[in-house]
């Protein structure tokens, strides 16, 4: 077996890498510029705004001021009068002479204190001094420490709280924030009252919860705000609620459709919600549900809405009688309204005198909803008076009686007086008894 020995790699030091060439520019980093004005400049941009101030006000500004940009100047130059090192830094820049006009300095201190500090502004031994502008260290101040505002403005390091001078940011300078009254804020906040004309509401929802009880309805997580719409039902809150008018136009800021609801509750009460916030309600409810509703689909694009009631069905029938007396007359047809099933109606019909005790054919039926049923019937009876069937028949028990609600009529013109009396033109018409006809008047 032949071996190879491998030996092992030599270490490179930092030497080495850096005398190889660099042929990427991986090692050519430069060094990082600060942005932040120093703190002279923070110091001479806080004086300069402050003689602004004075040269537009002709006075000092006044820490009490309701404007906050006058105050913050006003504290600002306080702390700069209570700073020797900085009136003595700032003495070229002060041309109005305000870090020597505080109330506290009456007298000229100025001529107290030497030109010069250990002759480290002497220039050549020659006696000239110059103004040494100085470098303040600010070392950090612990929260604990802060008793006054004083020791806020002193904490600044890095130039924050500076204001009035446009070459420095301040956290008071606000430049793309809209004040608050330019913007589009809605006329009145949502309440919830007491609902007057509940007694319309409380038979829908008492419905609703029968529907629930029997799975005939549905109870969804409420997910799309686009949802929400006229007669649409949900639960909120633990308690069910519905959207009975929706606005036409949109309240409060932003492009999105959000008109104010008239929202109410099965507790009796109602609310103008916005869309919006009735959505967002939702969304934060863990229990926040929609309603779905099997007909109810259906019934808009019959432009039936919540604020319609059914009140009954409307049905034609034809009989199915064997009796001799009835099988003569072609066109038997009973015309009648009930609010019950129609198959529950017209159960037994072979002993009940009311469908001549035989079976009955439906022949077609009208759901009806805001209808009277006493009005309705003294209008197909008055319509159809001549049509009506007059006969006598036998009853199983021995017993006669006459047919009240059977009438000779053909059912293309029975259908007509149907929908005639329920779309409510029924009193532009009469009947034609030659013809047996509806006819305009």
């Amino acid at each position: 077996m032949i071996r190879t020995r491998r030996e092992a790699p030599k270490r490179r030091t930092l030497d080495d890498i850096f005398a190889t060439p660099d042929e990427l520019g991986l090692l050519n980093v430069a060094p990082p510029r600060s942005s932040a004005p120093s703190a002279d400049q923070r110091l001479v941009a806080s004086l300069r705004s402050i003689e602004a101030f004075v040269s537009q006000h002709e006075r000092e500004p006044k820490q009490d001021a309701e404007d906050l940009n006058e105050a913050t100047l006003a504290v600002q130059l306080a702390s700069l009068r209570n700073d020797p090192a900085k009136i003595e830094g700032l003495a070229a820049w002060d041309t109005l002479s305000l870090l020597g006009s505080s109330a506290g300095d009456s007298e000229d201190t100025s001529q107290d204190q030497p030109a010069t500090s250990s002759g480290a502004g002497q220039k050549g031994g020659s006696g000239e001094t110059e103004a040494i502008s100085p470098t303040p260290v600010q070392a950090y101040v612990s929260p604990d420490s802060v008793t006054s505002l004083d020791d806020i403005w002193d904490s600044d390091t890095l130039g924050l709280l500076s204001g009035g001078d446009e070459s420095v940011e301040s956290i008071f300078d606000l430049t793309h924030v809209p004040e608050s009254s330019e913007r589009d804020m809605p006329e009145e906040i949502a309440q919830r009252t007491h609902c007057d004309d509940f007694y319309r509401f409380e038979g829908l929802f008492d419905q609703v919860r029968e529907e629930l009880r029997e799975s005939d309805a549905e109870a969804v997580p409420f997910q799309m705000e686009s949802q929400i719409d006229e007669g649409d039902m949900f639960v909120l809150n633990g308690m069910l609620c519905i959207a009975d008018q929706v606005g036409e136009e949109s309240v409060g800021a932003g492009r999105k459709f959000n008109p104010r609801l008239r929202v109410v509750f099965d507790n009796g009460t109602e609310s103008n919600l916005l869309l919006r916030s009735l959505a967002r309600a939702l969304y934060k409810d863990e229990t926040g549900r929609r309603i779905l509703r099997r007909d109810s689909t259906f019934d808009a694009m019959q432009g039936i809405t919540h604020h319609d009631k059914r009140t009954g069905l409307i049905y034609i029938l034809r009989s199915l009688s064997q009796d001799p007396t009835l099988r003569g007359i072609r066109n038997l047809y009973k015309i009648g309204y009930t609010e019950k099933e129609l198959d529950q109606r017209i159960a037994g019909a072979e002993r009940q005198q009311t469908y001549l005790e035989a079976p009955v054919q439906v022949v077609t039926s009208f759901e009806c909803y805001n209808l009277d049923p006493r009005r309705f019937e003294r209008l197909v009876h008055a319509m159809l008076h001549h049509q009506r069937v007059n006969v006598q028949l036998h009853s199983r028990d021995g017993s006669t009686y006459r047919p009240r609600e059977w009438f000779d009529v053909e059912l293309v013109t029975a259908r007509e007086i149907v929908n005639r009396i329920v779309d409510g033109t029924i009193a532009q018409y009469r009947m034609d008894n030659t013809v047996g006809r509806l006819v305009k008047k």
